[in-house]
């Protein structure tokens, strides 16, 4: 059984006010896929935009 892990849910297009952090399901990895443990993450310039819901190539939230 997978269990949860913490997440950064962005439900609507906003600024930081509209990060929020939450406990989220753990994926589970379909076939010839593989889950990886993270430890820490970076933030680019195209992590803000999507957040603003002003980048092309990431979907329109909410998204975690």
């Amino acid at each position: 059984m997978p269990g949860t892990m913490k997440a950064i849910l962005v439900e609507q297009p906003g600024g930081i006010d509209a990060l929020k952090l939450v406990e989220w399901p753990v994926p589970v990895p379909g076939p010839g896929e593989g889950r990886v443990r993270v430890h820490a993450i970076g933030v680019n310039y195209a992590d803000i935009l999507g957040r603003r819901g002003t980048h092309p190539g990431i979907p329109q939230p909410p998204l975690v």
